[in-house]
This record gives C-alpha cells, structure tokens and sequence, in this order.
C-alpha cells in the first residue's frame, strides 16, 4: 500500500507546481489516510500526531501556492501599469545615451554630443556592418553641447538607404597635445511603444530603447 508519507513528501517537494498537481496529491492523500484508518489494527492504532503533521504540511504548500499567484498577479499589474505609463513619452522629443542615429526618408541624421573642451576631430559615420560610409576631417568642436548633421549620403554624394548607422569620433584639442573627451547623445521623437517584450520599449528614430536610457524628455529636436 501507498504509504502517507511518501503522498505527503510529494506533495511538499512539487510546491512550484499549479494547483490542479497540488488538489491531486491532496486527494490522494486524503484517500490513502481514510484506507489506512479503515484498515488499521484497533488494538495498535496509527499515530494521530503523523497526520495532524502531513495535513499542516499540504496547507503549507497550499498558502505557498496561493502566494505566489498573488505575487503573480501583482506583477502583472505592476507590468501593465508600466506599459501604460510608457504611452505618455510617444510624441515626445528625448535625448538618449548612444552614438546611434536613424538614416529615414527624411535624408538626415542628427547626432547630438557633448564636448568636455574645443577642438577639432575627424569624424566617421559606419553602417550596421561597421564599414565607413562617410567621414569627414578636422571638424570644429566648441566646448559644451553641440550637434553634428548628417545629410545621408556618402563622400561622393551618393544617397545612402535608410538604417542606423553611428558616429566616430578622433579627435585633439587646439593645441593638439591631448584628445576630447566627448559625450554622444542621440535625440529625437518617441513614435511606438513595443508592449510585446517584458520590458516596454520605446521606439526612437527607429531604434528601441528602455526608458532608462533616457537623459531628458521635451527637448527640441536641432534642426
């Protein structure tokens, strides 16, 4: 026959399972006990103390179950609340930590930086497979926050298709004794919201990005 504690220990070690496993054991359990009270010797009876220890152990696991449904449920609220909170940034302009800029039908590109002194630098602009498409030397770099356009095509003025493509730069400052350190932004206007991931995504310039990357929100796109 069964025995209670082999039911009892199952049960107990499968708590992540569902609860349809956890009403299955449980029944069995209750089965096999009232098998073993029907059938026990009257002049030896079974330990009354064993039981009331197994029936605390399935209501353990049964808290524990409904527990984590609980937290199951709070998560995805929490989830939902998040996703809902994203909508407010679509239409919005923000800056976004990267050196990555969105080439669309418009033709250009804006990369947005900040620089920590002036200088000069070469500038490179790479496609997705990191081959330079474009570049251009000793470009003027003032201190601060500045921002470079990108008209789309390449050095011999063939339109490129659209993409992500990132900015390089190489540069010195005017004595040309040291290199700029420089702080590469990307700015631009909140157009989707992709809900399909754990995570809300934000759709900018065609990339997506988690909201903590972004540094600010409402800034004006440069022209």
């Amino acid at each position: 026959m069964t025995s209670i504690g082999s039911i009892a220990s199952q049960a107990v070690t499968s708590a992540s399972t569902d609860n349809t496993s956890l009403i299955n054991n449980y029944e069995t359990f209750l089965t096999v006990l009232t098998t073993q009270l029907q059938h026990q010797d009257p002049m030896d009876p079974m330990d009354s103390s064993q039981f009331t220890q197994q029936l605390v152990q399935f209501s353990s696991v049964e808290q524990q179950i409904k527990s984590n449904e609980q937290l199951e449920n709070l998560a995805s609220m929490m989830t939902s609340s998040n996703a809902l909170g994203v909508l407010n940034f679509v239409g919005t302009t923000v800056k976004v930590d990267g050196a990555q800029g969105h080439l669309n039908s418009y033709g250009t590109a804006t990369y947005t930086f900040t620089a920590d002194k002036a200088g000069t630098a070469d500038i490179s602009i790479r496609n997705a497979n990191g081959d330079v498409v474009y570049s251009r030397s000793e470009v003027s770099i003032k201190e601060g926050e500045q921002t470079f356009n990108w008209s789309g095509t390449d050095n011999s003025g063939n339109r490129l298709p659209n993409g992500t493509y990132t900015i390089t730069f190489d540069t010195k400052n005017d004595e040309g004794t040291s290199e700029i350190e420089i702080d590469t932004d990307t700015v631009g206007v909140v157009t989707d919201v992709d809900l399909s991931s754990a995570v809300p995504m934000l759709i900018v310039n065609g990339q997506a990005i988690q909201t903590s990357q972004i540094k600010s929100v409402g800034i004006e796109a440069s022209s």
